[in-house]
């Protein structure tokens, strides 16, 4: 893309943020920010395409308690019991509600309303506990909606949960397994973990055959990593706890052979970006079947 278009799609996308109904027109402008393509939502085709019509036409405010991290606990106890969520302190409706004097020398507070907004304590006696309320105060202010446009998210009331801390001392040892599930069936496994201090990852098949991206040097893990003894277990929960959706991404932890729940994420990247392996942008896309004639 050269500069004057690059130019105009940055100035015209950010004119956009803000502007009531003009969700979809700055969703096309990022997406052919981060792309170089034009979105196609009359026909999509792609996978993202195809995820960017689910978010305009199905995952919609309704489907917020699946996103919201203190809601979802019900439904993943409903479907795969209580035994693989982390251990909750309490939630607050306010930062100013927190007592840290309470809370043990370990724990993680994460807002319930978006992506990344967490704050990890190792050791309580190193916080500054002003630092960290500001921090918390900004993640309470934000509406993650206004990031991707991603309704899902719009209306959840913003909160702060309160979870026991799980230890990340051995960094090998926690992996991030992120299930691209589609109508119910896990399809591939995205693996995240920190390698050498910084988070990268990988992707790989239900079969633990690794597939590559061209370009392997935007945060992929040349090397290739074990299966997990658990690879099963963690294919059956990431199947029940999909099988209501037409997509959803099914995130789980495996720490020292304990499976944990950590998020459904419906719009990996916020439908915006392209998968890197270029070849499962069709796959994934073929393998989604869009209701298409209920919403026309």
């Amino acid at each position: 893309m050269n500069f004057i278009k690059r130019k105009y799609y940055q100035l015209f996308s950010k004119y956009l943020k803000n502007k009531p109904n003009a969700d979809i027109a700055y969703i096309k402008a990022q997406y052919y920010l981060k792309n170089e393509r034009r979105l196609n939502l009359d026909q999509p085709t792609e996978f993202m395409e195809k995820l960017q019509w689910l978010n305009q036409n199905l995952y919609h405010e309704e489907y917020k308690d699946f996103v919201d991290k203190y809601e979802v606990r019900n439904y993943v106890e409903q479907k795969i019991g209580e035994g693989f969520l982390v251990d909750f302190i309490a939630v607050f409706d306010s930062v100013d509600a927190i007592d840290f004097n309470a809370l043990p020398n370990q724990f993680a507070l994460k807002g319930t309303h978006g992506s990344g907004y967490n704050v990890i304590v190792s050791d309580k006696t190193t916080i500054n506990e002003d630092e960290v309320k500001r921090t918390l105060k900004k993640y309470m202010r934000s509406n993650y909606y206004h990031k991707y446009k991603e309704r899902i998210y719009k209306d959840i009331q913003p909160r702060i949960l309160a979870e026991h801390y799980l230890d990340q001392t051995d960094c090998e040892n926690i992996i991030d397994y992120k299930f691209y599930c589609i109508h119910g069936d896990p399809k591939y496994v995205l693996v995240k973990t920190l390698v050498k201090g910084q988070y990268k990852k990988c992707i790989y098949d239900l079969e633990w055959n690794k597939l590559q991206p061209k370009d392997t040097s935007k945060g992929f893990i040349n090397k290739n990593l074990p299966q997990p003894d658990n690879f099963e277990e963690l294919v059956t929960i990431a199947k029940k706890l999909s099988e209501e959706f037409i997509f959803v991404r099914v995130d789980l932890y495996s720490i020292s052979g304990k499976i944990y729940f950590g998020e459904l994420t419906f719009f990996p990247t916020g439908a915006l970006k392209r998968l890197s392996v270029e070849r499962l942008n069709k796959t994934l896309g073929d393998m989604i079947q869009l209701p298409i004639e209920a919403h026309a």
